[in-house]
């Protein structure tokens, strides 16, 4: 059974941000995004978190020359290796800067907000398996369809082929037996914050999100 709540643990490396909000550094850095190549790529999970397994999933892109730019990882509550963020609930993304194979920022979907900033968590990276069905469809940004603008580009993470079991988990949802995890990333000209853009449209209600 997937662990739902963030685990803690002792990191044995740190990230290169060295640069503070409104420094110089900082404002050169954001008018030097990489132009990015598009990419798209999907992947069907079976029978998710079953016993202790994780569902593990990487993406890179690549900027026009060819240069590693973000490293999207994925995983859920299973997930016990090193990495910079906790990742929780049934699938859990996060996208990171990279320069080189290094990782040069934290999360980048978790928008610049107390809340999303103060946990892994509590951002729409996050997919519990109850946002995909009932009351949770009618706020596709926090379900099936998460769009996050920043840094000239789009980067949209879709869940679709969802099939339910019959048995319940703890919560008394239906427990999830497979869906397809599909990533596209295009350029946005319109996207110029450093961190994800707040999702446009009604907050869902405390159920469906975090």
């Amino acid at each position: 059974m997937i662990r739902r709540q963030p685990k803690f643990r002792h990191m044995s490396f740190c990230i290169a941000i060295v640069a503070t909000a409104g420094s110089p550094t900082l404002s050169a850095e954001a008018s030097h995004w990489p132009a990015i190549q598009p990419l798209h790529e999907s992947h069907t999970f079976l029978d998710p978190g079953r016993g202790d397994a994780d569902t593990p999933f990487v993406a890179l892109v690549k900027s026009l020359d060819g240069a590693l730019a973000y490293r999207l990882e994925c995983h859920n509550g299973n997930y016990d290796g090193e990495s910079i963020s906790t990742y929780s609930g049934d699938f859990q993304c996060a996208l990171y800067a990279l320069k080189g194979n290094a990782l040069i920022t934290g999360n980048l979907l978790a928008a610049n907000t107390s809340d999303e900033r103060s946990t892994d968590w509590w951002n729409r990276g996050r997919m519990r398996s109850s946002q995909l069905l009932g009351e949770c469809l009618a706020y596709p940004e926090y379900s099936t369809d998460r769009n996050f603008k920043l840094r000239n580009m789009r980067v949209t993470l879709r869940f679709t082929d969802i099939a339910w079991g019959t048995q319940s988990d703890e919560r008394s949802a239906p427990r999830l037996a497979r869906f397809t995890f599909d990533i596209s990333v295009v350029p946005d000209k319109a996207a110029k914050g450093s961190r994800a853009a707040l999702a446009v449209g009604p907050p869902p209600p405390r159920s469906c999100y975090p």
